[in-house]
């Protein structure tokens, strides 16, 4: 659904100008001056992820179509390591001129604070801007495991416990708790095959050298499509439109079973208001463009219903969650 205005009647009124249809707050004429000047020069956006994947299509899909709302150039930037924390750091040590945002999402806002020392807590160093949506994730297997769906793939496991083996992005990562989850949910023991980097891990799933992982519905889709994978289920809550054939965890047995990857636009704490209002602004009615919402379908984001003042309780209550999974298997920070 598309993306409103959610500020109290009367605290905004809309301006077109050289920089397109943006809303402004109605502050004391100094403080609508500064809104009015911002932005002056090109802004980046800090993706903390390497190219090609995910994060990266997403934020390249949102910095062109701002583009012209902003009336600025947006230049991606990727500032790839430690699970998202290195680029996340970058942000949070950027100035607050509105001029550095950052594409955060559940490993960089909700899990990395529970599982490494950071020199930051995102909760309070980052400030955020618009939501952008959901990316289920699927599980698959190499394509010889003699298990088709996830109660055959229960039940191998049942049968041989540890001796079926998972790999992932790294330790801690959002795809090893999604793991951990259903470990816990099902009652069964698998062996964890970190890798650096989601390709590496596919790359040994397709070489039967593991026997599954996690991985986005966008990046999945190629393999399953060519038949070189089996798709076990996906994590949303329901079947996911990009792959109707494959059941969700919930259909499979599992109701209370879910393991999206948020994606939300921050800035570093500390924006003054009306360039936090205006910018925040721009982003939220980016997200709402029509072609904008049919590129993330494309790739497999759904959308994250979730408005601005109420992003940071949605990410505290999803950061609690990954906590209490994360604590009852036993890890510690890094």
């Amino acid at each position: 659904m598309p993306f409103e205005s959610h500020a109290a009647p009367g605290r905004r009124r809309l301006i077109l100008g050289a920089s397109g249809l943006l809303a402004v707050p109605a502050l004391a004429p100094e403080a609508r001056a500064q809104a009015l000047a911002y932005p002056t020069r090109p802004l980046r956006l800090i993706v903390p992820f390497p190219p090609a994947g995910a994060a990266d299509v997403l934020g390249r899909v949102l910095a062109e179509a701002a583009r012209p709302l902003l009336g600025q150039t947006i230049v991606v930037e990727n500032r790839a390591g430690g699970g998202g924390s290195i680029g996340t750091e970058a942000t949070t040590r950027a100035a607050a001129d509105g001029y550095t945002v950052l594409l955060g999402n559940q490993s960089t806002n909700a899990i990395n604070p529970e599982i490494k020392r950071l020199t930051y807590d995102p909760a309070t160093a980052l400030a955020p801007l618009a939501a952008v949506g959901n990316v289920s994730n699927v599980l698959y297997a190499r394509k010889d495991l003699p298990a088709r769906n996830l109660a055959e793939l229960v039940a191998l496991a049942k049968a041989r416990p540890g001796a079926l083996t998972y790999g992932t992005a790294g330790m801690g990562s959002s795809t090893h708790l999604a793991m951990l989850l259903l470990e816990s949910q099902a009652g069964i023991e698998l062996t964890h095959v970190p890798y650096q980097g989601t390709s590496p891990a596919t790359a040994a799933v397709l070489a039967g050298q593991i026997d599954m992982m996690f991985d986005t519905v966008p990046t999945a889709i190629p393999h399953i499509q060519g038949g070189s994978v089996t798709p076990i289920a996906v994590t949303s809550r329901g079947r996911h439109a990009r792959l109707p054939n494959v059941p969700s965890f919930a259909e499979s047995g599992y109701p209370d079973y879910e393991a999206v990857l948020f994606y939300v636009l921050f800035a570093p704490a500390g924006l003054p208001e009306p360039v936090l209002e205006r910018l925040a602004d721009a982003l939220e009615a980016t997200v709402a463009l029509p072609a904008v919402r049919a590129k993330l379908a494309d790739i497999g984001a759904d959308p994250l219903p979730v408005r601005r003042q109420d992003l940071a309780a949605h990410i505290a209550a999803d950061r609690a969650r990954w906590a209490g999974v994360i604590r009852r298997a036993g890890l510690t920070l890094e």
